[in-house]
């Protein structure tokens, strides 16, 4: 595997320095400055700063659901008009109405009505 090394006992002899008390005191220092924001600054600063996390699921679900509701919700195309005639009687004087004695319909051209 590997061939004998003549410095292997002098590592196996070798111990690490302690480190300086001043490390640790540094270490906590950093980490509660990184971890913790001032609360000198506003809210507002703040709120621009903020970071939330948000599973990669539950944003295609939400994303999902916006747009079906976007689908669901949205005005139908309407319908051709037809093109509107002038020739159409929108109203009806009922004055003298008299029902057809057979309960027939009949359908007259407004040119008619006119005479």
């Amino acid at each position: 595997m590997r061939e004998p090394d003549s410095l292997d006992p002098v590592l196996r002899e070798w111990k690490a320095p302690e480190p300086a008390a001043e490390l640790d005191q540094g270490v906590i220092t950093a980490y509660r400055s990184a971890v913790h924001q001032p609360r000198s600054s506003p809210r507002w600063q703040r709120f621009w700063t903020m970071r939330v996390s948000v599973p990669v699921p539950a944003l295609l679900a939400a994303a999902a659901a916006i747009f079906a509701l976007f689908i669901w919700l949205r005005p139908l195309a309407s319908p051709p008009s037809s093109p509107s005639t002038s020739d159409a009687v929108t109203s009806l004087n009922a004055s003298g109405f008299e029902p057809l004695p057979n309960g027939e319909a009949r359908v007259i051209p407004a040119v008619e009505t006119q005479k």
